[in-house]
């Protein structure tokens, strides 16, 4: 998807907040947080371009904002980004947008691929797949170029490892 950079950074900030019922409701702190948005315009603006998208959906509750996460952002009421706050505070914070927007495709096709590996709570393994390099770029918005330095990152913060073969893994 064509999604802004900012929403595929707030996209997973509001996903590891989601219910059972696909309900989240962190504030625009928390969202600016753990997305990495410093700008409040910025956060809001990935939030609008979600609602666009139809990835999410957001209502007004009192002084609160409710957040209902719709398909393909969401699988039978569970998200595709089950980071743990540790991993969002500590990890994707100190990731740039273009490797937010890597990791974001990377990690959702590894959930699609190997769904068993989310449940494994005691596992480091976030997930693993095939990297396929043309789709994946246009999957995450990014030119081949950005591909290869957002990919060269993460090998280098340890977040994903490639075999020989071209396949990933993503670790927690």
């Amino acid at each position: 998807m064509r999604i802004s950079h900012s929403a595929k950074a707030v996209l997973p900030a509001i996903g590891i907040h989601v219910d059972n019922n696909s309900i989240a409701f962190p504030g625009m702190k928390i969202i600016r947080q753990l997305s990495g948005c410093i700008r409040p315009e910025t956060a809001r603006g990935g939030i609008y371009s979600l609602i666009e998208w139809d990835l999410i959906e957001k209502k007004r509750q009192g002084r609160h904002n409710i957040y209902y996460l719709k398909p393909p952002a969401i699988y039978q009421g569970g998200s595709y980004y089950p980071m743990s706050e540790e991993f969002i505070k500590y990890t994707w914070i100190g990731m740039s947008y273009i490797e937010k927007a890597v990791f974001g495709v990377l990690a959702v096709k590894a959930t699609i691929n190997r769904p068993e590996l989310i449940s494994a709570g005691d596992s480091d393994i976030f997930g693993a797949g095939y990297i396929q390099k043309r789709k994946f770029t246009r999957l995450a918005g990014v030119s081949f170029p950005s591909w290869d330095i957002a990919i060269n990152g993460l090998i280098l913060k340890e977040i994903i490892t490639f075999d020989e073969e071209n396949d990933y893994t993503v670790y927690k």
